[in-house]
């Protein structure tokens, strides 16, 4: 595969799919003639060539010579329905036959483990904590796998196994965006190759809304939802007008930090507003408390589930029932969200529309949708040579999104897909699609089919190069806290987050009292000292990028 730097070729995705056949055209016909000279009794040389891991030629060797291929266990988050053990190694078996058959120089077999968002965290320390085999995960939070040693340096591995896949994640994010995931001069995680803005938007159901004397332009941010919550309560008393997307209403404050250009810088113990330069408690401010004091509001008039806190049923699965009219997503950046309601009304087979409640605003964490290696990771190289593969290889993307082709999707276009005839999203044997923001190409992703001319998807895809050079970013955007000398205090405050930060967004407890009780439990458990370290680290990066 191509080893040309980034900045001297930027690479096309036709390019990319062209040197893959065209590398692998190079090897076999190299393999073919070294072992005719052989036979013949002849010596010679010749340059070796590179293959999709990164290894040359000279070192492959046919599958049966190899032995045994190294296993690679990549545990994903989905926010589709979990689907069945046995049917999701369907789709890892026809990935491993895909792999073996069109990368025969790469030994490697995937083990795909699918989690939804309720436990996925849990789920994935544990497997560290008992010793399990895990080589590519999603962290939760980088800067606190940072923090304690959760991460393996990868520098090496993206050098030797991974120049495709660091040259198309450079070419539509930006030759600094591995800065977001360096820390001392190591690289420590892989970006998702996306667009990494993300503009908070409400998914509603339309038919709901017009019933209720409403259109879509009335939809505007979270305070212009009030008084269409009102009347659907009035019109629909056994429908929530709001539904989480996640569990505990997790993916709230997303909105409100690109609100109010809140930059977390690594954990939300200490953050910067705007352009101040200050660390501050955020729990203590004033628009912290209004965001509080709206969730009660909603939680007491019943727009709310009254158990959100607690419960795992996703605000899919409320609208896919008729009983929730929205829920919150934080989508990327784009001209045009018509397509995301679009592609839920073919999903769920209701009247969905999608419309963008607030503008992004690019800081380091939210540049971190990234994978990551456990630093007990014993295939290190591998999971980077799967990676290599997987975001720069449409058919092995597609298949981990979509699945099985005639039992999970059908094509319709070249790039597009649709359900079987009769099916949605949450009744297809496999279905994996909301996975895409999280890792991988994003223009990749097989869209579903929305009636888009060529013209217009490609105005998209034009879109989404350009669009991560000209979203607002945090004066701190490359800063990233080491929190390694403070990772004790750090997870005591995660700790007091969960307990008492998910029930303040989900407006099920009393304001005053809980953030008084909040606060104090936080300083008790070494806010100041973490908020301390910060601030230093923060002042010395903005004296050295000054």
């Amino acid at each position: 595969m191509n080893t040309t730097h980034p900045a001297e070729n930027p690479l096309k995705k036709e390019d990319i799919m062209k040197m893959m056949k065209r590398t692998l055209s190079i090897l076999l016909t190299i393999v073919v003639g070294i072992v005719l000279l052989t036979s013949c009794g002849q010596s010679g040389s010749s340059q070796p060539a590179v293959s999709a891991g990164g290894a040359s030629a000279g070192d492959t060797q046919s599958a049966s010579d190899k032995g045994e291929p190294t296993k690679v266990v990549f545990a994903m988050q989905t926010f589709n329905v979990v689907p069945p053990t046995e049917t999701i190694q369907t789709v890892a078996d026809e990935v491993n036959r895909y792999i073996r058959e069109t990368y025969p120089e790469v030994n490697i077999e995937l083990e795909w483990v699918l989690y939804g968002p309720g436990d996925y965290t849990k789920k994935i320390n544990l497997m560290m904590q008992s010793g399990d085999q895990l080589d590519i995960f999603i962290p939760s939070n980088i800067a606190t796998s940072l923090s304690t040693n959760q991460l393996a340096p990868i520098t090496e591995a993206l050098e030797t196994y991974g120049q495709d896949l660091t040259a198309i994640i450079k070419e539509y994010c930006g030759d600094d965006v591995f800065e977001t995931v360096t820390q001392n001069g190591e690289i420590m995680a892989v970006p998702a190759n996306k667009n990494m803005g993300l503009a908070a938007a409400l998914t509603y159901d339309r038919d709901m809304l017009a019933d209720v004397g409403f259109k879509d332009e009335d939809i505007t941010d979270l305070d212009s939802l009030e008084p269409i919550f009102e009347k659907l309560r009035e019109k629909y008393p056994d429908v929530y007008p709001f539904v989480s997307t996640d569990v505990a209403n997790k993916n709230l404050p997303y909105y409100f930090y690109a609100k109010e250009q809140i930059d977390s810088i690594g954990n939300d113990f200490g953050v910067v507003f705007g352009d101040s330069g200050k660390v501050v408690n955020l729990f203590e401010t004033e628009e912290y408390r209004a965001l509080c004091e709206q969730m009660k509001m909603w939680y007491d008039k019943g727009f709310m589930p009254q158990d959100m806190a607690t419960s795992t049923m996703r605000g899919t699965e409320y609208m896919n029932a008729g009983r929730g009219f929205c829920t919150y997503a934080s989508y990327g950046v784009r001209e045009d969200y018509t397509d995301f309601g679009k592609m839920q009304s073919n999903s769920t087979g209701r009247n969905i529309g999608a419309k963008k409640i607030g503008d992004p605003y690019l800081t380091t964490d939210f540049a971190s949708a990234v994978l990551g290696i456990p630093s007990t990771s014993k295939a290190v190289n591998e999971a980077i040579q799967f990676l290599n593969i997987a975001y720069t290889d449409e058919y092995v993307y597609n298949t981990l999104l979509w699945g099985l082709e005639g039992r999970d999707y059908v094509k319709v276009t070249e790039d597009t897909v649709d359900y079987p005839e009769g099916l949605t999203a949450d009744t297809v044997p496999y279905c994996a699609f909301m996975t895409m923001g999280e890792w991988g190409t994003e223009s990749y992703m097989w869209g579903l089919e929305d009636g888009k001319t060529e013209e217009e998807k490609q105005a998209n895809r034009d879109y989404a190069l350009t669009v991560n050079k000209t979203i607002p970013k945090s004066p701190y955007y490359g800063f990233r806290f080491d929190g390694s000398d403070v990772k004790n205090e750090i997870t005591a405050l995660t700790n007091v987050f969960e307990q008492y930060a998910y029930p303040l967004m989900c407006g099920s407890v009393d304001v005053d009292s809980t953030l008084e009780e909040f606060n104090k439990a936080l300083y008790d458990a070494g806010l100041q000292t973490v908020m301390d370290a910060k601030q230093e680290q923060l002042d010395a990066w903005v004296a050295q990028n000054s």
